[in-house]
């Protein structure tokens, strides 16, 4: 009776030691809470995380903070997929400020500048500066 009762311990020692290295052997990084992989918690619901409504990092959900733009993930980074109409010229990190259908310095296209007396008209240079009376 001696002899079981001085394996006992040990075969509990054993038992809590394997629990215990099991459990810090378990990769959680993929788990974000309990939306599994590739997903993320964002208002309430898991979504895909490279989804641009909630940004394209793992644990952000703030979207693509992309001006004038329709965003697209590259990574973990928001980039222009495409300007919206009007706008051009796109910005890494802001979006596509330009308008280039009034801007006399890129009118219709980002590399296309009017001349000095010229205006941007819809896109195009037209003569008269705007407002002149001309």
């Amino acid at each position: 009776m001696l002899r079981r009762r001085s394996l006992i311990r040990p075969m509990i020692a054993a038992g809590w030691l394997c629990a215990l290295s099991c459990s810090l052997a378990i990769d959680t990084s993929d788990v974000d809470q309990g939306c599994g992989p590739g997903r993320k918690l964002c208002a309430g619901k898991c979504v895909e995380q490279d989804d641009k409504g909630y940004g394209c990092s793992r644990s952000g959900c703030a979207p693509c903070p992309l001006a004038n733009a329709i965003p697209r993930c590259a990574g973990e980074t928001c980039v222009v997929e495409a300007c919206l109409f009007g706008f051009d010229c796109p910005e890494v990190d802001a979006g596509c400020l330009t308008n280039v259908l009034v801007d006399p310095n890129h009118c219709g296209r980002c590399d296309t500048a009017c001349k000095s007396w010229q205006s941007c008209s819809n896109g195009t240079c037209v003569d008269g500066q705007a407002g002149s009376g001309d």
